[in-house]
Order: C-alpha cells, then sequence, then structure tokens
C-alpha cells in the first residue's frame, strides 16, 4: 500500500480534484458541530465534490440543513446489523476520499475498506494502516504539547490535503417551524426573547457534572440580583434532574417543554445566556452566537471553548482538573467551585453582552425551514439520507 509522509503541505489533487468525499464523524453532537468548520473549509477546497458525511442519530439532527454536506449516513452504533453493512454501502459509493476525525477502530476499518484511493486520518498506532495520507495527532513546541481549539485541531488535519483555514465557526441552521413552536412556548409563560438565562444542569459524564443544588442556587441567584427568567433545558433521560434543580429553587424556574435538538436550539438561539457544564448544548449556544459560561472540571477548556469574550469558562483551581477521567470517586473540581464563582461569571457576560468585536461572526448560524422532519429523501434539493439501520436506504 502506497503510504505518504505524515502531514505534507503540498496539494495532492491539482487538475483532478475529488469528486466525492467521504467525512466520517460519528459521536455526540458536540463533536459533530466541531467538526462543521473543517467540512465547509473541503467545500470551499472541492466546490464540484460531493461531500458526505457519515455520523450517527444526533449529527444527523445537526447536519440535516448544512449546505456544506450533500448527503448523510447515520450510523447505529447499537445494531451489530447496521455496523455490518456500512462497508458495503460506503463501497458502493466510490468515494475519492475519506477524511477520518475520528481515527477509533471503528472509523479506521470503515477508511480501511472504503475502496478510496486517499484517506486521511491520524497517525496513531494500529490504525494508522487505514490511512495512507497521516496527520500527526499532537503537536508540540519547545518540548511542549500545543492545546488547541478543537475545531481548529480538525482543520488542522486538512493540512495534508494543502488547505489552510482558521475560520473556527460552527455552522448550524435553526429550524423555522421549531422556533415558531418554541416562540410560542416562551411567550405562553410570559418570557421575553433575548432576556432570559438558560440553564442546563445534565452533563455527559458523571465526572463532569456540578451539584444540581448549586445550579439552583446559581439561578436563584440570577432572578432575585438580575431580575433575568430563568429557563430549564434538558434533554432525553434528564428530566427528573431538571425537576430536581426547580424543586431546589427558591425563587421560580421555567421547566422547558420536552425538546429535540431542532426545538431546544431554537430557545438557545433566545437566550441572553447559557450556562452548563461542558456538554453538546454549550456547542450549539457557540454556534448561534449565544454568549455562554460553561462548567468545567476534567475537560480542558482551551480544547473546548472558543477564546471569545462572550464565552467564559469556569472552573476550581485544583491539581487535578483536567484529568479527562470520565468518573471520579472525588470529584473535587465539581466540589470546590463555589455559585459565587459562577454567578460572578454570568455577571460579566451579561454586562458585556454579544461580542461586538472582529470576532462577532463567531456563528454559522443560518435559518430556515425544512422539507420534510426526518424524511431519508428530504432536506435541500439533491440531499440524500443514507441509512444504516438494517435494509433501509
Amino acid at each position: 500500500m502506497k503510504v505518504e509522509p505524515a502531514c505534507t503541505l503540498t496539494p495532492r489533487f491539482e487538475g483532478n480534484p475529488p469528486r466525492s468525499i467521504l467525512v466520517l464523524r460519528p459521536g455526540a453532537m458536540g463533536d459533530v458541530l466541531l467538526t462543521t468548520p473543517a467540512v465547509r473549509a473541503l467545500r470551499r477546497a472541492f466546490p464540484e465534490a460531493r461531500v458526505c458525511v457519515l455520523v450517527t442519530v444526533s449529527g444527523e439532527a445537526i447536519l440535516r440543513q448544512n449546505t456544506n454536506v450533500d448527503e448523510i449516513i447515520v450510523l447505529d452504533k447499537s445494531s451489530l446489523r447496521s455496523q455490518a453493512s456500512v462497508i458495503p454501502l460506503v463501497r458502493r459509493k466510490e468515494f475519492d476520499l475519506v477524511v477520518d476525525f475520528l481515527c477509533n477502530p471503528r472509523t479506521a476499518m470503515i477508511a480501511l475498506f472504503s475502496g478510496a484511493p486517499w484517506r486521511l486520518g491520524y497517525d496513531v498506532r494500529m490504525r494508522k494502516i487505514a490511512y495512507n495520507l497521516r496527520k500527526t495527532r499532537d503537536e508540540y513546541r519547545e518540548g511542549k504539547k500545543v492545546v488547541k481549539y478543537a475545531a481548529q485541531v480538525n482543520i488542522d488535519m486538512l493540512r495534508c490535503l494543502g488547505i489552510e483555514s482558521v475560520d473556527t465557526r460552527l455552522d448550524l441552521t435553526v429550524n423555522d417551524t421549531a422556533q415558531t413552536r418554541m416562540d410560542d412556548f416562551l411567550r405562553s409563560h410570559s418570557v421575553e426573547m433575548g432576556e432570559f438565562v438558560g440553564v442546563c444542569p445534565a452533563g455527559t459524564w458523571p465526572a463532569k457534572t456540578w451539584e444540581v443544588g448549586k445550579f439552583a442556587g446559581l439561578a436563584d441567584r440570577i432572578v432575585s440580583e438580575l431580575g433575568r427568567k430563568v429557563v430549564i433545558l434538558w434533554g432525553p433521560r434528564e428530566k427528573e434532574l431538571a425537576r430536581k434543580m426547580a424543586r431546589l429553587m427558591k425563587t421560580e424556574g421555567l421547566l422547558s417543554c420536552e425538546t429535540g435538538i431542532d426545538e431546544v436550539s431554537a430557545i438557545i438561539r433566545r437566550c441572553a445566556l447559557f450556562v452548563s457544564n461542558d456538554s453538546g448544548l454549550k456547542h450549539i449556544a457557540v454556534a448561534l452566537a449565544t454568549p455562554t459560561v460553561t462548567i468545567f472540571g476534567p475537560t480542558n477548556p482551551q480544547t473546548w471553548n472558543p477564546s471569545k469574550s462572550a464565552h467564559r469558562a469556569v472552573y476550581a483551581g485544583v491539581d487535578c482538573r483536567f484529568c479527562d477521567k470520565n468518573s471520579c470517586e472525588d470529584m473535587r473540581c465539581m466540589k470546590e467551585l463555589s455559585v459565587v464563582t459562577v454567578f460572578s461569571a454570568v455577571e460579566e457576560v451579561l454586562e458585556v453582552g454579544p461580542q461586538n468585536d472582529s470576532s462577532s461572526d463567531e456563528s454559522g448560524a443560518r435559518y430556515g425551514s425544512t422539507h420534510g422532519e426526518r424524511s431519508m429523501l428530504g432536506g435541500k434539493s439533491g440531499r440524500r439520507y443514507g441509512s444504516v439501520r438494517g435494509e433501509q436506504y
């Protein structure tokens, strides 16, 4: 197999650009959002190519109206049949280039057997055999690892294709129908658009979840001292936690209605500020140019938070912070972060408001209606939705 050296910057497709590109990024919705700047860069570099992205269900909702994407393949990771079907499906599409932003064993296998003549991924352990264009995963400067915003890390992989960009705006389109429904919900509870604070107490990992009682205490101060209404957001399997927060509050908070990704995005778009743990909803807020205060512990804000004044990261100054552990018996980083510290950040961000400097175009948000909520052949003209759930496509 022909193997190219790690990340040379010479364009490889001059005179013969790829006609079809497969992007691999199954995973959480936040991870998919952080890949959208790289997808946009691919589209600009190869405007005539068909761009297909392989994601899981939540990723499909994030990309449903993304104009840089022509086709979406939805992988059901819980189904062995789905996983067995994906490689034959990919091979039938005859991609010229595969870009693997995840590079785990599953995606490396898909890339290796895709049939694509060019396959780009990270130069890591045994998985590197899947790629003939390889990018070193970590960069070092003066012997120290360089930590970058995850969206820029994804873009930097494309340097192996001669593509350079520092445009880390996240792309997300809000569904018009969902926006109307959520605006009606907020108005029915006398919530003024752009004046309330959205709060989500849930976390993806147990280790990066601030105590629900502290979220309740924070919300009380936002209501009583700042005069802002608080809307409590929740997702699948999170309703009881949201209810607990509402019960613990001494002031009144509004529990949101049940939402999907379209609806929660519509509510977040209307917030003056969104407060949460490091989670996918925070990345939705960044994409929609809604200011954020994000609570960090085991994850590093340099990686997961944009360096903009409207997006504040707060964390306790404990030695073990940024450990990347999914679970922790000690939880010092969460226990030692006080309501006072987080409230101070909330006050400061609300005082500044949406950023007005040169980075104020951080959002790649667009607003439009869908053509069929989950139709297999829907979305923008020419968009196809593939499914590898059994026999469907």
